[in-house]
């Protein structure tokens, strides 16, 4: 298992993580609606996307670096 694998599911479980807490802020009952929930899930969609484009970078960056 090479460290780009690792990197990469690390990230890709830090993007799950972040739009879990955001489903969760933006649709649980009991605080949906409420405007500081409704910022951080804001944010943590903003933070997945970072992420996404943070991976791509990071992915073109070791393409031809063999990490073993």
């Amino acid at each position: 298992m090479s460290i780009r694998f690792v990197h990469q599911v690390i990230i890709f479980a830090a993007m799950a993580v972040a739009l879990v807490f955001a489903g969760w802020c933006f649709f649980d009952p009991s605080v949906a609606g409420n405007l500081p929930y409704t910022l951080a899930g804001a944010l943590c969609v903003l933070i997945a996307i970072g992420l996404v484009f943070y991976e791509r970078h990071f992915l073109k960056r070791t393409r031809k670096i063999i990490l073993h």
